[in-house]
């Protein structure tokens, strides 16, 4: 049982340069204010006309250790860093990896200001006081936001049409589809379209015909054939896919976010998270 719940998907946090850089500094004041402050770890029977600045320093070490954690990292492996395979146990190794880089930095850091020596033995001990100061909260936080994202993307069901408000996507409407060099292109009936998934610089166009599904590959950007669709109950709800809300049968939901499900395809179709709030207009909690 626990196992199963250590395997659960968890989403991957997106951190830009500025987010990260914020996150930094922020733990690193955090990290100097508590040091100088509190004084733990028997630093209070240490005395140095410097001592204020030293412990300081452990707060620009932290900071750095951070940003190697949170964006260095994740820029220099990102095969590590996908999120259709993240998970509740990797959310937390991730988190208390960090405090083996803390523990490093953070001896390198005494043996350049001279408070303490560089050995093997004085990582493990500052990497070990890093992880037992971590612990709780790297865990419970994740096990916290684990349970909020589950509330939030709880699974949705479409709401039933208006009266006497049309449905936006009708059968007079035509979609042309069309590729960069409007050589190739794909003319259906609006409301047969499921969705179009895109990849590189082709777009995969997934469709219904007499009651079959059907693909159709052009080779053009997905933002192209957005604007082809503008008109219509047809939406961007992640970078790689523009959906027809009409089509789906059903909204599952995890930690990660929202996924679509439609008629006669076993796949699922991601949302972004940023897009929620379109699939929550068009569709009422169970």
């Amino acid at each position: 049982m626990m196992l199963s719940f250590f395997r659960q998907p968890y989403p991957l946090s997106e951190l830009t340069l500025s987010r990260t850089l914020v996150l930094s500094v922020l733990f690193g004041v955090i990290i100097a204010f508590t040091l100088i402050v509190f004084q733990p770890f028997g630093s209070y029977n240490w005395h140095d006309p410097s001592k204020n600045l030293i412990l300081a320093g452990y707060g620009l070490v932290a900071a750095v250790s951070v940003f190697l954690n949170f964006y260095a990292l994740r820029r220099l492996l990102p095969t590590l860093f996908v999120e259709a395979r993240w998970t509740v146990a990797k959310e937390i190794i991730w988190n208390l990896a960090h405090f083996g880089t803390a523990g490093f930095l953070c001896t390198a850091y005494g043996a350049a200001v001279k408070v303490m020596p560089f050995s093997l033995a004085q990582i493990s001990y500052m990497t070990m006081i890093a992880f037992f100061m971590g612990l709780v909260p790297a865990v419970l936080l994740v096990l916290i936001n684990y349970v909020f994202m589950l509330q939030r993307y709880k699974p949705l069901t479409p709401l039933p049409h208006k009266e006497p408000a049309p449905p936006l996507a009708t059968p007079a409407q035509d979609l042309l589809l069309t590729s960069e060099n409007e050589k190739d292109a794909l003319t259906l009936p609006a409301h047969n379209l499921l969705f179009i998934e895109a990849d590189d610089n082709y777009c995969t166009v997934v469709y219904l015909e007499q009651g079959s599904v059907h693909k159709k590959l052009l080779r053009t950007s997905l933002s192209r054939l957005e604007s082809q669709t503008s008109a219509l109950n047809i939406v961007r709800c992640h970078r790689s896919y523009l959906v027809n809300l009409d089509k789906v049968e059903s909204v599952s939901g995890n930690a990660q976010g929202y996924r679509l499900h439609f008629p006669h395809t076993p796949g699922t179709v991601p949302v972004a998270r940023a897009s929620s709030g379109v699939v929550k207009a068009a569709f009422a909690p169970i």
